[in-house]
């Protein structure tokens, strides 16, 4: 029957005190004749021991036993190995304690580790004047632990010589297992030589596995990591291996600084595991000059009281960082008040410059002397609000203006707002009745304006709605060119339209990704709600970036499109020129439909230059309403396979990468320029 008693996890340092303090072997004078007395083999500290045995030689028949003499009593009475944490053979009373608890934990872990062998350099076998044989060796007490597993530990063998030191050796191994709560050995002189008996008590049985602490993951999770079940011999280098897996699931969520912490065991055999997950108790924002605190840590998904997550709080340096309000935004995390919790710290440096203003003009025989005038503000009040105003005077006329809130309703929810009266210098192509190909310069005015509200679903998923009010126009145009750009598509109309559209962006920034992906879809629909022109727009927007060896990227874009209804001209699809098709003149292709492929290879050739090579093929076909009834015109029915080739630069200025290609075609070659990437 096995006896409740609290595990001890055994030290080398207990180990060797208990050894040292026993005595040496001596036989008794005058040993019974067939009565087989049980001693014990005890390691020694530092030297090996010499077995003294003593006495007259056995008669015939009668089995030779070895026997320790006590100092301190006349009759020597038979021994057990004694346990190597303080020399008891009996454990506390069970009605002491209320639970038993693994020694102290080491760090990293909570669990200790049993070092159960001998000191460097320590000889533990002692030298036998006559080495007998070894002719049985029995393993007694083991109920649930299988006996094979108790053999591994066991290094003498059937038939070989006996060793004290090897015994006292597997002594140590068999309790380095970790199943047992004492192990002894019985050494037995027989007429053929010596019967070895291990005699083990195993540690209690696991009842049930419970764990405190756990918020993040679930306990089910934990549990299926574990070699420790419940109905398992308690093992404590087991359940060390346990913490380590533990810890390894935490650290594969993001979550590095949890820990499995001291383990306690119930008398009634209940296994509490104690994970202090790393709770976060403080988040401080330090280095901002202008930047509001609060709004800064509005756009950190990290909170007081949440266990620790790398992953998401290099997301929100990622979010601060994407804001264009600082130059550096580093992260760290120190100790806390109390043991187990962290304080988060996020140091930024804030950009010098958050506005920026621009003055230019030029002149040309088409547009005459032209002035523009940029003026915006990014981070205004250092909330980040943004304000935005365009004009443009002398031989043409427009104005934009734009507003950006970030943070109109919570969560995050921001507010674009534009109104607008632009005047745009656009080309468009025609083909006459005798097959020539007519380029014509013309103006499209547009008046109005559009509201678009953002919410997020996810960290990297925005949903928009948006509402746009435009009077389109085309103006510009010559008497002789005049005839090429007439029928409905060229009529002036209202437009009046509502788009959902979905955003999902994985990047971690925008200038030069490295990973990630971003994607859009959208839906306009036009003249249902709000009356003017009816037609419906689809448009999918799908990049790519694949890091090639140390700094190179591989950029895609795939870009689709369809109308539906009767889209007037500007509302069909424009493909040409740097945003789409490079290589070729701006507008080249018009059509109700359009497909483009866009690939790049960017090369880093310093700090804030990028060398590129791109291909791109693309194409729009299809028409909803005629250009002109009796010419003929550029519009095609069906995709054709348009290809551009070139190589390009991007210089990172302060109002953003300035962007240079110089594209190829089979139409010849075209030089296109813009501020930001073209995707």
């Amino acid at each position: 029957m096995r006896r409740a008693c609290p595990f001890v996890l055994f030290s080398a340092v207990a180990m060797l005190s208990a050894i040292a303090s026993a005595g040496v072997c001596a036989a008794q004078a005058d040993p019974p004749a067939v009565e087989a007395e049980v001693v014990e083999v005890e390691p020694q500290a530092a030297e090996e021991p010499e077995a003294h045995f003593e006495g007259d030689e056995p008669a015939p028949g009668e089995a030779e036993v070895a026997t320790v003499e006590e100092p301190t009593t006349e009759e020597a009475e038979p021994l057990a190995m004694e346990d190597a944490t303080a020399g008891e053979t009996e454990p506390p009373e069970a009605d002491e304690e209320s639970e038993w608890r693994p020694p102290t934990p080491d760090e990293g872990t909570g669990l200790g580790e049993a070092d159960v062998g001998p000191a460097e350099g320590e000889e533990l076998e002692a030298p036998v004047q006559v080495p007998a044989p070894i002719v049985s060796i029995e393993v007694v007490g083991n109920e649930l632990v299988p006996e094979d597993e108790i053999w591994q530990g066991i290094g003498s063998e059937v038939g070989g010589p006996f060793s004290e030191g090897q015994v006292a050796r597997d002594r140590q191994t068999v309790l380095a297992l970790g199943w047992f709560e004492t192990v002894s050995v019985e050494r037995e002189s027989v007429e053929d030589g010596i019967r070895l008996v291990f005699r083990v008590t195993e540690n209690p049985v696991v009842s049930d596995v419970q764990f405190e602490g756990v918020k993040v993951l679930a306990p089910d999770d934990l549990l299926g990591v574990m070699n420790t079940q419940a109905g398992q011999v308690y093992n404590a280098p087991r359940l060390l291996e346990d913490a380590h897996e533990i810890e390894r699931l935490y650290r594969e969520e993001g979550y590095i600084l949890a820990m499995v912490l001291e383990p306690s065991m119930s008398l009634d055999g209940v296994l509490t595991l104690l994970i202090a997950e790393g709770e976060i108790e403080d988040i401080r924002i330090t280095g901002n000059t202008h930047s509001k605190t609060y709004a800064i840590r509005r756009y950190m998904r990290t909170r007081p009281g949440e266990a620790y997550n790398d992953g998401k709080v290099a997301r929100d340096v990622a979010r601060l960082t994407a804001l264009g309000w600082f130059e550096t935004v580093r992260r760290a995390a120190e100790v806390g008040t109390e043991p187990g919790r962290v304080i988060v710290v996020i140091t930024v440096v804030e950009k010098r410059r958050t506005g920026m203003v621009s003055v230019g003009g030029g002149y040309s025989s088409v547009q005459g002397l032209v002035g523009f005038i940029d003026l915006t503000k990014g981070n205004l009040g250092g909330n980040g609000q943004a304000v935005s105003i365009r004009g443009e005077f002398g031989g043409r006329t427009s104005y934009e203006f734009g507003y950006h809130h970030p943070w109109i309703a919570t969560p995050e929810t921001t507010l674009n707002l534009g109104v607008y009266d632009r005047l745009i210098l656009r080309e468009a192509f025609v083909t006459t009745p005798e097959d020539e190909q007519l380029s014509i310069l013309y103006d499209e005015r547009r008046t109005g304006g559009s509201i678009t509200f953002g919410r997020p679903l996810s960290d990297r998923t925005r949903v928009f709605l948006g509402f746009r009010s435009d009077d389109v126009s085309v103006s510009g145009v010559s008497e002789e060119e005049e005839e090429h750009l007439t029928g409905p598509a060229f009529d002036p109309r209202k437009v009046r339209s509502i788009t959902f559209a979905a955003v999902s962006d994985t990047r971690r920034e925008t200038y030069n990704p490295r990973g990630g992906t971003y994607q859009r879809l959208s839906a306009e629909f036009a003249g249902v709600i709000f009356g003017g022109t009816e037609f419906n727009k689809y448009v999918l927007d799908v990049r790519r970036f694949y890091p090639i060896g140390g700094k190179s990227t591989v950029a895609a874009r795939l870009l689709l499109g369809t109308t539906t209804g009767e889209p007037p001209y500007l509302e069909q699809f424009l493909v040409g020129g740097g945003e789409t098709l490079r290589g070729y003149r701006n507008d080249r292709f018009v059509g109700t439909n359009m497909a483009i492929l866009n690939t790049e290879y960017r090369l880093p050739m310093g700090e804030n230059l990028l060398g590129v090579l791109f291909v791109d093929v693309g194409d729009a076909w299809g028409r909803a309403l005629e250009i002109d009834s009796g010419t003929g015109d550029a519009v095609h029915e069906s995709f054709k396979a348009n290809v551009g080739y070139g190589v390009g630069v991007r210089v990172r200025t302060p109002i953003g990468p300035l962007r240079l290609d110089l594209g190829f075609s089979e139409e010849g070659t075209e030089t296109h320029f813009g501020v930001r990437q073209s995707f």
